[in-house]
């Protein structure tokens, strides 16, 4: 299966409300592609701390956000892949907020915007681990979810605990990429694809030894 057909877009639908009860297949990366999180040998994926820790706050996130379920995923040397599914019975009136670029990763500025604005909100828990800074509690002051703050919440978490533990400046790259599954014969062709890909890191587009 080509990685061309279901996960290099990066670009929201602007007209899909991303919030959509159903089954997403993203894919995120580090940084500049680097390969951070551990390495594959005879079609094996080894994770090494840094990755364990990624791994870990991927599988955390249904404790931050009980509205959804994680499927298949796998962390790779440099990326993650991983389906996500946002339970129906749980999701508030959609709105057009929801749509399209609106779940993009924000900018620095609009990040400033937003703690701008949250600075009249009440509610702030320090105490709790899962809102420890104010990216955090951004996230998590709107009940709604879209798959765009699923993102953002992981990337968030699992950032800042790989750099206080590892004490380096670990990050992720700014944007996704992201599929929408649409029937039973493309969820088990990605969850098949997902579990495939340590035997196909030797051709994967993101292995950079593949263009030396």
């Amino acid at each position: 299966m080509s990685t061309q057909q279901f996960n290099r877009r990066s670009i929201r639908l602007k007209e899909y409300d991303y919030s959509r009860p159903g089954y997403y297949f993203v894919t995120i990366c580090t940084r500049e592609r680097e390969c951070l999180l551990g390495s594959v040998s005879n079609s094996i994926m080894t994770l090494n701390e840094t990755g364990k820790l990624a791994e870990k706050a991927w599988r955390d996130l249904t404790v931050a956000l009980p509205m959804i379920r994680i499927g298949r995923f796998m962390v790779m040397p440099n990326h993650l892949h991983g389906i996500v599914r946002i339970r129906e019975e749980t999701q508030p009136e959609h709105d057009a907020q929801k749509r399209g670029l609106m779940n993009q990763t924000p900018t620095q500025s609009q990040n400033n915007e937003q703690c701008k604005r949250c600075g009249t909100i009440t509610g702030f828990d320090k105490s709790n681990p899962y809102v420890n800074d104010m990216k955090q509690w951004i996230l998590m002051k709107d009940p709604s979810t879209t798959l765009g703050k699923i993102i953002r919440h992981f990337k968030a978490k699992s950032a800042l605990t790989i750099r206080k533990r590892m004490g380096n400046s670990f990050s992720w790259q700014r944007n996704y990429f992201e599929h929408i599954i649409r029937d039973r014969k493309e969820f088990f062709q990605i969850g098949n694809y997902i579990k495939n890909n340590p035997a196909n890191w030797p051709q994967d587009d993101d292995n950079p030894v593949k263009y030396k």
